[in-house]
């Protein structure tokens, strides 16, 4: 049975297909190809640069009264 990549409708594959863990934690293995899961890999980043689990050094509850927690 060959693999098929998530994104193969999307075109553009490239590489080996294998299954890779999916970075949203899940735990779920989903079969990409090397051009996709590092497009995957550099869209995870930009996302975890953008909303950081950990709030700025700059970042002061009390300016609009929110938390960064949600708590």
């Amino acid at each position: 049975m060959s693999l098929e990549c998530l994104n193969e409708r999307s075109g553009g594959c490239d590489g080996v297909i294998e299954y890779r863990e999916s970075l949203s934690g899940t735990g779920t293995a989903i079969p990409r190809c090397d051009k996709h899961w590092d497009e995957a890999l550099d869209r995870d980043e930009a996302l975890r640069y953008r909303y950081p689990h950990n709030a700025p050094s700059d970042f002061d509850p009390a300016y609009a009264g929110e938390s960064w927690d949600g708590e």
